[in-house]
C-alpha cells in the first residue's frame, strides 16, 4: 500500500445536513415542526447529523413572553427531539432557549444534541450576548462528542472564535466544528421591485457580500486546522422586535473547499425553509501555524 493510499483510509466520510429553517419569534411549536420536516429530509439523503442555528426554536429576541417559553432537558421538546432521532435514525442539533432544572431563573443560549440511542447532550454559550435575563456558562465547558467515529463540537455564535478555541478543540481531536449563530442587525428587508432602483440593490449587495466569511480567510484556516466546519445561521426576516435575521450557512470541508452554501437573502419572498448536505471528510486536526490571521 502506498502512503497516498494509507492516508486516504485513515480519513473517514460522513454526510452532514445544514438546515435554516423560518423561524417565527416565540413560535416553538410551529419552528419545531419545521426542524423536524427538515431532519426527515436529511435523513432521506443519508445524513448522519444536521445542525439548526441559534435559538432555531425560538428566535433570537428576548421579550418576556418568548422567555417564558424556555425549555428544560427533560421537556417537551427534548423528548420529541430524541423521539425523532431515533426514528430516522439521525443526531439532530438544535439552537433555543434552555431553562435550567435546577435554578428556574437561569436561561441559557443552548444546542440540544438528540441522538438516535435516547441521549441528550447539551452545549451552552459561554459568552459575547448582552441579552438581559440570559445566563452565561463556563467559557471553557466545551463538549466533543462521537457521531460514526468522528469527532465534533458546537461553538455557539461568539465561543466560535474565543480566543484559543482552535486549540482547544484541536487538543479534543475535534474533527468537524459547529458554529451556529444568529447574526442579525438593524437590516430594512428588501423587495423584489427594489431590484429596479440602482441605489438600493447596491445596498442589496453590500450587505449580501458582508454576510459571506465575516473577516475573511475561513477557507484556509479550515485547510489549516484540517478541520471542517459547519454554520448555521438564522433566518426570520424581521422579527418584528430586534433584528433583521438573513440567514447565510455554508459548510468548509478539511481540505478548505467551500462544500455547501444556503445563501443569506434581504428579500422578504425568499424566505422558506432551507436545506444543504454535504460529504465531509474527517481528518486528524492540527494547531494553526503561529500568527495566523
Amino acid at each position: 500500500m502506498s502512503r497516498k493510499q494509507a492516508m486516504s483510509s485513515e480519513i473517514k466520510t460522513i454526510r452532514v445536513a445544514v438546515a435554516q429553517p423560518y423561524t417565527t419569534l416565540g413560535d416553538v411549536d410551529g419552528n419545531l415542526d419545521q426542524v423536524l420536516d427538515l431532519s426527515s429530509q436529511a435523513a432521506l439523503n443519508s445524513c448522519r447529523i444536521i445542525l439548526f442555528p441559534e435559538t432555531a426554536l425560538h428566535g433570537y429576541s428576548v421579550p418576556p413572553e418568548v422567555l417564558e417559553k424556555a425549555e428544560t432537558v427533560d421537556g417537551k421538546v427534548a423528548q420529541a427531539l430524541i423521539a425523532h432521532a431515533a426514528k430516522e435514525d439521525i443526531v439532530l442539533a438544535v439552537g433555543l432557549f434552555e431553562r435550567d432544572t435546577v435554578d428556574p431563573s437561569q436561561i441559557f443560549i443552548s444546542h440540544f444534541i438528540a441522538f438516535p440511542n435516547g441521549e441528550l447532550l447539551v452545549q451552552r454559550k459561554g459568552g459575547g450576548h448582552e441579552k438581559p435575563g440570559i445566563a452565561r456558562n463556563d467559557p471553557h465547558e466545551q463538549i466533543v462528542f462521537d457521531v460514526d467515529g468522528v469527532k465534533m463540537s458546537v461553538t455557539i455564535c461568539i465561543d466560535s472564535v474565543k480566543p484559543g478555541i482552535e486549540d482547544l478543540l484541536v487538543e479534543k481531536g475535534c474533527q468537524i466544528q459547529f458554529a451556529p449563530t444568529a447574526g442579525g442587525g438593524a437590516f430594512r428587508g428588501i423587495r423584489l421591485e427594489d431590484f429596479a432602483d440602482e441605489e438600493a440593490y447596491a445596498a442589496y449587495e453590500e450587505a449580501m457580500e458582508d454576510s459571506c466569511f465575516p473577516g475573511g480567510g475561513a477557507m484556509r484556516k479550515r485547510y489549516l486546522l484540517r478541520m471542517a466546519l459547519a454554520t448555521a445561521n438564522l433566518a426570520t426576516g424581521d422579527d418584528g422586535c430586534d433584528y433583521y435575521q438573513q440567514g447565510h450557512s455554508y459548510m468548509i470541508d478539511s481540505d478548505g473547499a467551500l462544500v455547501g452554501l444556503i445563501p443569506g437573502t434581504y428579500v422578504q419572498e425568499h424566505y422558506r425553509p432551507k436545506l444543504t448536505w454535504a460529504d465531509f471528510h474527517a481528518r486528524t486536526p492540527q494547531k494553526l501555524p503561529p500568527e495566523t490571521p
